[in-house]
């Protein structure tokens, strides 16, 4: 119930705290933990030079990437125990937020998509993807997203990595 007050809570500002995002993002990682039956692990972490406390960030870019790593690439991994991991750092005049998964990758995962029964019609991506064209427009900013498939040495697809660079001033 925290998570859904939070999400209506912070939905409801143009930023917010990092701070307040990564409570969320917590919940969140929790709650899909205990679903998956503690099938992953995950480690949220952040350079000294980021003050949570301070960094604003536009609420719920995030959480679709998140979300992406444990229902598409750690949901159907059976070597071994699941991991995602998210970090914080500065690079000038932005905050880069890394999200990595050692999931199936997503060609794998695209192809059990298409034989499998979908649960749902997956929106996230495209919603997040215009809302940060539209915040790029309107703030006349360069928020940017950048997806690539990591791959063991013998080219066996492990895991994705997902970086988010967010202006901050």
């Amino acid at each position: 119930s925290r998570l859904v007050r939070m999400i209506l809570q912070n939905s409801q500002a143009s930023l917010i705290t990092l701070e307040s995002e990564l409570e969320a993002m917590q919940l969140y990682l929790e709650l899909e933990s205990v679903r998956f039956e503690g099938r992953f692990d995950y480690k949220v972490y952040h350079s000294n030079d980021v003050d949570v406390e301070v960094l604003k960030v536009p609420p719920l870019i995030l959480q679709p990437y998140v979300e992406n790593a444990i229902r598409h690439g750690i949901r159907y991994k059976t070597d071994g125990k699941g991991l995602v991991k998210i970090s914080f750092a500065k690079n000038e005049n932005y905050l880069v937020c890394t999200i990595t998964d050692n999931g199936i990758g997503r060609e794998k995962a695209a192809a059990m998509k298409s034989t499998m029964h979908i649960e749902y019609q997956s929106r996230g991506m495209s919603l997040t993807s215009r809302r940060i064209d539209l915040l790029n427009r309107i703030n006349d900013t360069k928020m940017s997203v950048e997806v690539t498939d990591l791959y063991t040495a013998a080219g066996m697809a492990s895991g994705t990595q997902v970086k988010i660079q967010i202006p901050v001033n």
